[in-house]
């Protein structure tokens, strides 16, 4: 077993390892005799000019000479001295967050065609890139085909809803709300038996039918998340007129 060491060589330990490229040093002794010497590093510099530094060390500061033969220097792993370190891989990139799932159909077109006492409406929608198509008509004014926008519109949403649920038009005002014209919809839910009043508005610009149609959705697209709906298909087939 080693004797007990000289309190100078833990002193001499410390001062080694502040020498160039060592990282740690270690003595084995006999008492106040050094035994050897055990240096690590990580440098590309040849073990000579490694063992010489020690040498030079302990001579000039503790005034020990040593044989270089009981200095033994264990190289680590390391990148050659020509070649730069990698560069620290860059983090991953955050996942996109998913795009919001839109339940809402959304609004495509609205006209009004007139021919003589005659009024069609015919809308156009889209739900989930899908379009779909409404329409309604009947005799009368202006007033009529306003309604029949929204009737358009509700025909247009049925055909996304199941059997068991239908939507009716119930009322339709235009008034003045500061220095806005505005028109509201009031629709009829009917779901399981039982009745809802559902009501949606729009500013109105230059485009009636438009704001008709929108003031409508308003009404039905805040409920249509909870109702039973039929996935769109791109085509819809109906019966044609013999």
């Amino acid at each position: 077993m080693e004797s007990a060491r000289a309190p100078w060589m833990s002193e001499a330990e410390a001062a080694l390892r502040t020498l160039r490229d060592i990282e740690s040093a270690a003595i084995q002794a006999d008492g106040d005799d050094i035994q050897e010497i055990h240096i690590l590093t990580s440098s590309s510099r040849p073990a000579k000019q490694i063992v010489r530094d020690v040498q030079t060390l302990l001579l000039a500061r503790f005034r020990r000479p040593i044989d270089h033969r009981v200095v033994s220097v264990a190289f680590t792993a390391a990148l050659p001295a020509d070649e730069p370190p990698a560069p620290a891989a860059a983090p991953a990139p955050a996942p996109e967050p998913a795009a919001p799932r839109d339940d809402r159909v959304r609004f495509g077109s609205a006209n009004v065609l007139v021919t003589g006492p005659r009024l069609q409406a015919q809308v156009e929608l889209r739900w989930k890139g899908l379009p779909r198509m409404g329409s309604a008509a009947g005799h009368g004014t202006r007033d009529t085909g306003n309604r029949l926008v929204a009737q358009a519109v509700l025909a247009a949403v049925q055909e996304f809803l199941e059997e068991d649920v239908a939507l009716a038009l119930d009322a339709m005002e235009f008034s003045r709300l500061g220095s806005r014209d505005i028109v509201a919809v009031a629709v009829q839910l009917v779901a399981h038996r039982e009745h809802k009043l559902l009501v949606g508005c729009c500013t109105v610009e230059q485009d009636v039918p438009q704001a008709v149609a929108l003031a409508t959705l308003a009404a039905v697209n805040r409920m249509l998340g909870g109702l039973p709906t039929r996935e769109p298909t791109e085509y819809v087939l109906r019966p044609t007129s013999m």
